[in-house]
């Protein structure tokens, strides 16, 4: 797969092999048609055009800004989480009596933050005490030299070639005071495994065609803010040229830099060559299987409960196809590999402000959504279930602690729904993030429960076999807003059946529009039953990378979004992966005040109560505009009384 294709679907072929694929009478369903029909290239609206026209060079325009935004805040977002970790562990410190309890205490804290690979409490009146390996003791007597001022401290990154375990291989040493008596009188220090800043990097190169590059500025050292930055986290992008942009990485001496590598164009899909998926009205017998599987010259992969069968073939797919139609199969296709694109309700509430540490500093797609406002009426009912079918969700993560109900691995049935990349994690804690317990970040749906269904593996990537039926599994199992943050530009008959299949037992599906800055329909955002949502900026405006059509029906911030990620860890990243799940999160809200409404009910208030962006009513960039929560929750609120 190249990059420019990572977030979504790995699919079936490319358009002139797709038309004898679908056997079974089925075409490709068409993508929903804008009201507003098509734009010409002249345009009888003057002011209309010049507008697309803009938006469309945006779109002609690389990623590397985006990029340097979201790992500069990672970056940062690491830094400051370990400064108030270590400051919380110190104010506990305070009260312990003897070296014993102390010792006892941070070898409690260092089991509970993965991340810390050592602590060293370093006290005016006593010998220093370690826990862990110690990776860098000069950087450690360094930390202790400038907590003597009353400051804080953040090194270079430094690498361990040899070092044993990979994520240790690139770290970092912070350090704080320890306060007694109003006055410095000692240190605590730590060593940090900064590793999942590569692969933080290594999914963003991958879905947005850039190259990312890291500097530490060797031979510098930076002391870390006392103040809170902004909404924008403190970053400073500078566009060097066209293809490369820098980024500071906020209080420390590190640089991003980021150069887009890829060029804008239609994308072929790609397919199973050698596997047929083939669903029948009855389960097989094994005679049956014995005998398909010689005639085709191949064998049965796997099986699942819906009278579905993958098969190895060496026969020609068109052959193969045909072979099953003569067998009475309802359904015979290709089978394509998929990739990741990124309380009950109450009336009249008093304004609600999340006092989660990162919600004024870096979640600024919340107040522009103004969530705010809805929350003024509902932070969400339990009784409302989200499905995130994704990479899994960190079960671990204290984000998540009674944030989730049952879920299922559609890849090993034996197993827990643990996520081993990191994608779904971040797009579940965009829903629905433990809210007002004085870390991390905020979701949007505060009392909601997260479904993991876990249908990718650790480098992204899994079947529609396993999407498709975990979808089927989520539907049958109560999930009420199903994310899809997965696409593709080609059709599987497949897919659209288990769509259809949670659309008909009342699931809203949401969907990711893509991160390839184009206006081919993708797949599941195309389907009818869908609804497809395109990422905005920060700016809001359209994002570079989103793309769009006339099947986008609303917008959603998607860049530089803060969220969970793996391992107690935090995370910026960017992409239509992540305006999806904005919208899940909300539709979930409205179906936690008028939990009757439709999906196609639930569609039409999210688009009517929309801030129309971009050319005046639903364009092909923005749908009918960008979400916006307040308004949302207020028109359900009068949809239970008409």
């Amino acid at each position: 797969m190249n990059q420019r294709a990572r977030w979504g679907v790995i699919a079936a072929l490319t358009a002139l092999l797709m038309v004898p694929l679908y056997w079974h009478g089925a075409q490709p369903s068409p993508p929903r048609q804008s009201e507003a029909g098509p734009i010409g290239p002249l345009g009888v609206d003057s002011a209309r055009t010049a507008h697309v026209q803009r938006l469309l060079a945006k779109k002609k325009s690389g990623n590397e800004s985006v990029v340097a935004n979201d790992i500069a805040r990672t970056a940062a977002l690491c830094v400051r989480d370990c400064r108030i970790m270590l400051t919380e562990i110190t104010n506990e410190l305070a009260h312990m009596s003897t070296p014993e309890k102390k010792r006892e205490m941070m070898l409690h804290h260092l089991a509970q933050h993965p991340q810390f690979v050592s602590l060293t409490l370093k006290e005016q009146s006593g010998e220093a005490i370690t826990v862990g390996r110690v990776l860098r003791k000069d950087l450690q007597e360094q930390a202790h030299r400038t907590t003597k001022h009353d400051d804080f401290y953040v090194s270079d990154l430094y690498t361990k070639k040899h070092q044993a375990d990979a994520k240790e291989k690139v770290s970092m040493t912070v350090g704080v005071p320890v306060v007694g008596d109003s006055h410095v009188t000692g240190s605590l220090s730590a060593d940090v495994e900064m590793g999942h800043l590569g692969g933080v990097i290594s999914l963003q190169d991958s879905q947005m065609g850039t190259r990312t590059k890291l500097l530490g500025m060797d031979g510098k050292n930076e002391m870390l803010k006392k103040t809170e930055s902004g909404p924008q986290g403190g970053t400073q992008i500078q566009q060097v040229n066209q293809k490369k942009a820098q980024s500071n990485v906020e209080g420390t001496a590190w640089k991003v830099n980021v150069s887009s590598q890829q060029e804008r164009g239609a994308k072929r899909a790609q397919v199973m060559h050698n596997e047929l998926l083939v669903r029948f009205a009855h389960d097989l017998t094994d005679a049956q299987i014995a005998r398909y599987s010689q005639e085709i010259g191949g064998s049965l992969l796997r099986k699942n409960s819906r009278h579905t069968y993958l098969f190895s073939f060496s026969i020609a797919p068109a052959e193969a196809i045909a072979y099953f139609k003569s067998k009475g199969a309802i359904l015979a296709e290709q089978h394509i590999k998929l990739r990741p694109n990124t309380a009950p309700a109450t009336i009249n509430r008093a304004t609600e402000q999340p006092n989660d540490m990162f919600y004024s500093s870096n979640q600024w797609n919340l107040p522009m959504i103004s969530a705010d406002k809805a929350w003024e009426i509902t932070t969400g009912d339990p009784h409302v279930t989200i499905a995130v079918v994704d990479t899994g969700v960190d079960l671990n993560h204290p984000e998540f602690k009674g944030q989730l109900v049952q879920g299922r691995n559609m890849l090993n049935n034996s197993a827990p729904p643990q996520d081993d990349n990191g994608h779904g994690t971040h797009v579940a804690g965009v829903i629905a993030a433990r809210t007002n317990n004085l870390e991390g970040i905020a979701g949007i749906d505060w009392a909601g429960k997260i479904m993991p269904i876990k249908a990718m593996d650790a480098d992204g990537s899994g079947s529609v076999l396993d999407i498709a039926d975990g979808i089927v599994w989520a539907a049958d199992h109560g999930a009420m807003v199903i994310n899809l943050s997965l696409g593709e530009y080609a059709d599987s008959d497949y897919l659209h059946e288990a769509i259809r299949h949670a659309y008909q037992k009342g699931a809203v599906l949401v969907a990711a529009m893509g991160n390839d800055g184009i206006s081919d329909p993708s797949y599941p955002a195309a389907y009818q039953e869908v609804i497809g949502v395109a990422a905005n900026d920060e700016q809001n405006e359209t994002a570079t990378f989103s793309n769009y059509g006339a099947h986008t029906s609303v917008s959603a911030p998607g860049v530089a979004i803060a969220s969970t990620y793996p391992d107690n860890r935090y995370a910026a990243l960017s992409g239509t992966s992540m305006a999806s799940p904005h919208v899940a999160g909300v539709a979930a809200l409205i179906r936690s005040i008028n939990p009757d409404l439709t999906p196609d009910q639930v569609r039409s208030l999210l688009e009517q109560t929309a801030d129309d962006l971009g050319p005046e009513g639903h364009d092909e960039y923005y749908g009918y505009g960008m979400i916006n929560v307040g308004r949302a929750i207020k028109a359900a609120v009068e949809s239970r009384t008409e």
